[in-house]
């Protein structure tokens, strides 16, 4: 390739995009016109319980104190290749800080390791030979870019943002056997050709008018496909030196024909990995600093200064990008789209355990993360100060659509350090012998008596001030008060303002949350050359 289009994906400055040509987006509702493409089907979004979805959430990745995080995806489709979308975003404010894309062939698994560079900022590297665009060469590290971060950090501020996150990861489109794109990914006796060629047509955009003209033809003739189900996520943090790991799988996020109906077709979503300026965001993402249409501030609707942030092609797709078809999505539809991803993830209580043992060093962390928030609320960094026009909101309330709330509104958000929060309904922790209390623990830093979720994805330790089992730092707090080993139970019902309630008067939405709990303890009766320290990760169990 000439260029690093990775780097100018994400580095091209904010303000500085136009509209380049005539390009059309890349978004075909329904497709099959015409014959080229077969016909999309799902109309409904929810989480696979299997693990085996459309999309992948991995709901926390850290390189903190010595970690590092390292991603498994595996297509279990044994015939068509899968051409996925994968961006990671920071755990302040969901920033994007790396995005790119990777081509499965058919039961390919790609890996990569996340760990801090040298300087501060993390990176990725990779040994895996399937095919990237832009190309991640093997055992090259690829630095996070950081000029979608606050401009008012400093630089270690910046590194540090950089090291804390979660990540999305969806199928664009499938890759159709005996086709030019199929050729080029499929891997020969292990080795995936990646024809540079080849590759760089999908730098082309497609058409999303659905006329069956030859946009949609020449899409289906490289070997783009609609989206199928198939992909499964893995993900462990390891810290060699502490000699600790832990592991979890990614949440599955897949696209059905109907509530109780088999898995489907999606719409083909694939958007080229260039800095040509996205045309007409307003069709395709939800995501407020992006939109002209449906936005808020603290005090009411948004109509001037708008977007903040002109969207480039390597901006989409993302997670509210028009996956699914169905009478309920029209004009509003990327705003659906979120409003249906959210339902999915939305949780009224979450539960775990947590020790803090002395006689077996024990520590816990527990990971919040709410992957689909920033399709909800933004950080808008032009803004003076945090008072006003910092919090932008996509407005759910639209026409048609009674399924679609606002569950982040400015009377239940607020921001703390550069971070919006949003407070739970409270917070009662249990011993193990049946005793519990609902008052008396203190969360730190500030002053507030409930759980709070501050950031995208936030770390609360349990009487923990130093560095803590993860050694988080972007978005952390630390309650103290609570029992030695227990449990707790956290109240998310969130009982919405009616004013923001959307198209309907509901009021008790619950919160889009997954995470775990992350419990480091050591054998005190370990010998010398023995591994004495273990780490056990148990996902957060939930109420819907």
């Amino acid at each position: 390739m000439k260029k690093n289009v990775l780097a100018l994906s994400i580095a091209t400055m904010i303000g500085g995009l136009g509209f380049v040509g005539s390009a059309s987006a890349d978004v075909i509702v329904g497709a099959g016109t015409a014959g080229n493409m077969t016909p999309a089907t799902a109309t409904v979004m929810d989480f696979a319980e299997g693990g085996i979805g459309h999309a992948l959430l991995f709901p926390y990745f850290n390189t903190q104190n010595g970690n590092m995080t390292v991603l498994h995806v595996v297509n279990t489709d044994t015939v068509n290749g899968k051409a996925m979308k994968v961006r990671f975003r920071g755990a302040l404010n969901s920033d994007d800080i790396l995005d790119f894309q990777v081509f499965l062939s058919p039961g390919d698994v790609w890996t990569t390791a996340v760990s801090a560079g040298s300087d501060g900022v993390a990176q990725i590297v990779t040994t895996d030979g399937s095919c990237t665009l832009p190309k991640l060469s093997k055992g090259v590290a690829q630095s996070f870019v950081q000029d979608r971060l606050n401009s008012a950090l400093n630089a270690d501020d910046k590194g540090n943002n950089t090291r804390e996150g979660y990540v999305e990861m969806f199928n664009m489109a499938d890759i159709v056997p005996g086709t030019p794109l199929f050729t080029a990914t499929k891997h020969v006796n292990g080795v995936a050709p990646c024809t540079d060629s080849t590759l760089n047509s999908t730098l082309t955009n497609f058409s999303s008018t659905g006329t069956g003209g030859t946009s949609e033809a020449a899409a289906r003739t490289l070997g783009f496909n609609t989206p199928t189900t198939g992909l499964v996520g893995d993900y462990y943090i390891i810290n060699v030196a502490q000699t600790t790991t832990f592991s979890a799988g990614a949440t599955a996020i897949r696209a059905r024909v109907s509530t109780a109906g088999a898995d489907g077709r999606a719409n083909f979503v694939h958007f080229p990995q260039n800095a040509n300026g996205a045309p007409s965001p307003d069709a395709y993402t939800a995501d407020p600093l992006f939109r002209t249409l449906n936005v808020r501030n603290e005090t009411g609707p948004v109509t001037v200064g708008l977007p903040v942030i002109a969207a480039a092609n390597y901006d989409l797709p993302d997670m509210s990008t028009p996956y699914v078809t169905g009478a309920a999505i029209g004009g509003d539809a990327p705003i659906e789209q979120a409003g249906l991803l959210t339902n999915a993830l939305a949780v009224t209580s979450i539960t775990n355990q947590y020790a803090n043992d002395g006689s077996i060093s024990a520590k816990t962390d527990w990971v919040f993360s709410m992957p689909t928030r920033r399709y909800n609320v933004a950080a808008n960094y032009a803004a003076t100060g945090t008072t006003t026009n910092y919090r932008l909101f996509t407005d759910f309330t639209i026409t048609g659509t009674p399924a679609v709330v606002n569950r982040f509104t400015p009377a239940n958000t607020a921001v703390t350090n550069g971070a919006i929060c949003v407070n739970s309904d409270g917070t009662t922790f249990y011993d193990r012998e049946e005793t519990s209390k609902t008052s008396g623990a203190v969360f730190s830093p500030g002053t507030v008596v409930k759980t709070r979720f501050c950031g995208e994805t936030s770390v609360l330790s349990f009487a923990d001030s130093g560095v803590s089992v993860l050694g988080g730092s972007v978005a952390r707090q630390n309650v103290s008060g609570v029992y030695v080993n227990g449990w707790a139970n956290v109240s998310t019902v969130n009982s919405i303002d009616p004013d923001y309630a959307g198209a309907q008067p509901v009021t008790s939405v619950g919160l889009p949350i997954l995470g775990a709990s992350f419990i480091k303890l050591a054998n005190p009766q370990a010998t010398a050359n023995t591994s004495g320290t273990y780490g056990i990760t148990w996902p957060h169990r939930f109420t819907r």
